[in-house]
């Protein structure tokens, strides 16, 4: 039996991205690849943001590797796809690595943020009032039990030996109160893992003034997304960073990057993200499919190559192609 590996190219650079991933992939693992169209371009060209039959297709399949998906801001519109796949899978957990290299990164960093996925500000419940704009904030007891566990269960899987809660609990009081309480409540049947805590702005100074500053980071939607940034920036580029959503039975792969439609079709786009984010899908799925963990790690191990090499994109000060760098990677797999 092999993996069926779900695929959308997404926008902007993601076509060439994912086709740079795809071009290892197929080298190296034996799966079927099955292609699901969806995002912007496919919304201009049909009127549909995701083909008939495309959510049935992901269902059939045993992970999804996806590229960036646009949601236009102006113009004709429509609900975000990204979106409607967290809550389709319930992909709760969003799971993003940071890890510095030596020459590019302006900070010594090996942690992981564990971001919460379907709530928050992100639970998508808004409304006009008259003149007024509200967003609602919604943090629930499941919501914050299970992604604590999650963090807790991810730290000692991978030897990690401390989680931090980040917060806003001196002004949020009910919301991210509830969101720490859930989380120390979780951390007593880990004793063998630290449990401290961080307010947002102070765990921002800290992520980019201090060598280690984490070890595994548990955050709410917002802080999450917008940290996660941050944390790329430290590295060296949102180009090397690639990110896992994961439900109870189902895993969407993509790099943290947006689209970069200004180098779209120029050939420069920077594939480690993505190529990282297919080193975890593989780890995931080596849980059903034995063999393919090891995959993974052997990828994971020739990007760290590449970057030393500096065989690298513009993004990163060199002059390499999307294709080269990929080439590579996979020569240094072989």
């Amino acid at each position: 039996m092999r993996p069926k590996i779900a695929v959308i190219r997404g926008d902007g650079v993601g076509p060439e991205v994912v086709g740079a991933t795809l071009a290892i992939l197929e080298r190296v693992i034996d799966a079927e690849f099955i292609e699901v169209r969806a995002g912007k371009g496919y919304f201009m060209e049909t009127g549909s943001p995701m083909e008939e039959g495309g959510m049935d297709r992901l269902r059939e399949s045993d992970a999804l590797l996806k590229g960036p998906i646009a949601t236009p801001t102006r113009g004709r519109s429509y609900p975000s796809v990204n979106l409607r796949i967290r809550r389709e899978f319930d992909l709760y957990a969003n799971v993003r690595p940071f890890r510095s290299y030596e020459g590019i990164s302006i900070r010594r960093m090996d942690l992981v943020m564990v971001r919460e996925n379907v709530e928050g500000l992100y639970a998508g419940r808004e409304e006009m009032r008259g003149e007024e704009a509200v967003t609602e904030r919604v943090i629930t007891r499941r919501g914050a039990r299970r992604i604590a566990e999650f963090a807790f269960n991810l730290a000692e899987a991978r030897g990690r030996s401390r989680v931090t809660a980040i917060h806003k609990k001196n002004v949020l009081k009910v919301s991210d109160g509830l969101f720490l309480d859930e989380f120390y409540r979780v951390a007593e049947g880990h004793p063998g893992v630290t449990a401290d805590d961080y307010i947002v702005d102070a765990a921002a100074y800290r992520l980019v003034k201090v060598d280690h500053p984490f070890d595994v980071m548990l955050l709410p939607n917002l802080y999450g997304d917008i940290l996660s940034d941050v944390a790329a920036g430290v590295v060296g580029s949102l180009g090397l960073c690639g990110s896992a959503q994961i439900g109870e039975d189902y895993g969407a792969f993509e790099p943290i990057h947006g689209t970069a439609e200004d180098i779209a079709g120029r050939g420069v786009a920077n594939p480690i993200g993505t190529v990282m984010a297919a080193s975890m899908m593989l780890e995931w799925l080596d849980l059903k499919f034995p063999g393919l963990g090891q995959v993974g790690r052997r990828m994971a191990e020739a990007v760290d190559g590449v970057v030393m090499a500096r065989k690298l994109t513009p993004d990163l000060g060199g002059d390499a192609t999307t294709g080269e760098v990929a080439e590579a990677i996979l020569e240094l797999m072989d």
